[in-house]
């Protein structure tokens, strides 16, 4: 990163701050002599972060923490939840379009065949033969009892709705949101060049 970007990461993290402070000043949660220690603070601060942290998309450090997070306590992640960003009415039906990709069932056969032995390989294939048809649909409920998958769960009832592993529910986000699939690339990538500079050193 030349320096040019890092002052722009510096300036955009600065710029998105003072905005939330305006927010907090206008709903009258912090006082103006708060947001001015706040402030200071900031900028005497902002220039120890790493500027790559600080140009991170809005919203999306915040999805990458969660996953990592999940992943070190193998929690697994509400898909539901998660689709009702996308749509707030019909989240099954965002999960349906997901499921309904070839690449999104051969990535879950991926997945299962590493982690779980007891995974139906052949009923697989007959699922991946099948969506040939046009009017073909895979629900979660369908994936989990042909393939005996467990990298889905579907619960019923209150708090139900469809869960995933943190491998699977990051795939499933990157699929509703692009942007945040080049984020954690990028990141990886950041990550993977700090890596070797310590290394070098």
């Amino acid at each position: 990163m030349t320096e040019m970007e890092k002052a722009e990461a510096y300036w955009a993290y600065a710029i998105s701050m003072e905005r939330e402070f305006k927010r907090l000043l206008d709903k009258g949660v912090l006082s103006p002599g708060t947001i001015e220690n706040l402030q200071n603070k900031l900028y005497e601060t902002i220039h120890e972060k790493d500027p790559y942290e600080l140009s991170i998309a809005p919203g999306y450090k915040k999805v990458i923490q969660t996953y990592l997070r999940s992943i070190h306590q193998s929690q697994y992640l509400s898909l539901t939840d998660i689709a009702r960003e996308e749509n707030s009415a019909s989240p099954g039906y965002v999960i349906q379009g997901w499921l309904r990709s070839r690449n999104t069932l051969e990535f879950l056969k991926i997945w299962e065949s590493k982690n779980n032995s007891d995974f139906d390989k052949r009923e697989c294939m007959v699922l991946l033969e099948s969506m040939k048809a046009p009017s073909f649909t895979v629900t979660p409920k369908k994936w989990i009892a042909r393939t005996k998958a467990i990298g889905l769960v579907s619960k019923q009832g209150k708090g139900g709705g469809t869960f995933a592993h943190p491998d699977i529910a990051m795939d499933f986000q990157m699929w509703i949101k692009p942007e945040l699939r080049l984020e954690l690339v990028r990141w990886v990538r950041e990550s993977g060049a700090k890596r070797s500079t310590k290394g070098v050193e």
